[in-house]
């Protein structure tokens, strides 16, 4: 009778077993697509969670602009390495695992003698920034500063050393060589620093949304127990920061 009872427990449990659909995108060393899985930190706190929870994982390589598209409809499962805005908040659960110290620079013509010690000295000032991007919350959301939006980050350089704009917004890691480069131009005194939370999220239109609770808090958990930090230093990538907000 045990041996019948076993083996209609190991049935169920295999029956009740469901596969998530996960995006992998070439973000090294964090995410590396490898053909049909995906490799690094990110792809292994998923799969550990989403195994702790009994289930499997599929991979797929999708590029970003169509992950966060379709992840409005819940065609996707789960969406890695990935920051949070208002509109995302709005069909995404996200799960965070760690922030990341991020920086925003401005930069100025040298020729113009601009000084920028705090983030009030822009006012007045033509800010130029990148069409789409979210910089920080400051300047993001300041209704104050005379800003002006184009499409990339050579446009602005090129409109900065011609002065047809006082400053340009930068973000750390985001192609900041190219202004560093440029000898006409040189970075202000103010830094806009702030902790930028990177997560793992579940869409709320996805049939797996059923188990967007337990995932987040097996997400934390590992965030707790310094399990997500370990993966990170298995795979000699620096781990994110952790703080509770």
């Amino acid at each position: 009778m045990r041996l019948v009872f076993c083996a209609l427990f190991f049935v169920a449990s295999f029956v009740k077993a469901e596969t998530f659909v996960a995006h992998c995108r070439d973000r090294p060393p964090e995410l590396v697509p490898t053909n049909p899985g995906c490799s690094g930190p990110i792809a292994e706190i998923i799969e550990t969670a989403v195994g702790k929870l009994g289930h499997e994982v599929e991979w797929h390589l999708v590029p970003w602009i169509r992950t966060i598209k379709i992840a409005e409809y819940g065609d996707v499962d789960i969406i890695p390495r990935h920051s949070m805005n208002d509109k995302r908040s709005e069909f995404l659960y996200p799960a965070t695992y760690g922030y990341e110290t991020c920086n925003v620079y401005y930069m100025v013509n040298s020729d113009s003698q601009i000084k920028i010690e705090r983030f009030e000295d822009l006012v007045g000032l033509i800010v130029g920034a990148r069409r789409g991007s979210f910089y920080s919350k400051t300047f993001n959301e300041s209704t104050e500063l005379t800003k002006r939006f184009y499409n990339s980050d050579e446009q602005l350089l090129l409109l900065l050393k011609a002065q047809r704009i006082d400053v340009a917004i930068v973000s750390s890691g985001q192609n900041e060589e190219t202004y560093r480069n440029e000898p006409i131009i040189h970075q202000v005194k103010y830094i806009d620093t702030f902790y930028n939370g990177r997560h793992i999220s579940i869409p709320k239109k996805s049939p797996m949304a059923k188990y967007q609770a337990e995932f987040i808090q097996i997400i934390d958990e590992m965030r707790t127990s310094g399990e997500v930090n370990a993966i990170f230093q298995k795979y000699n990538v620096p781990p994110p920061v952790q703080y509770k907000e």
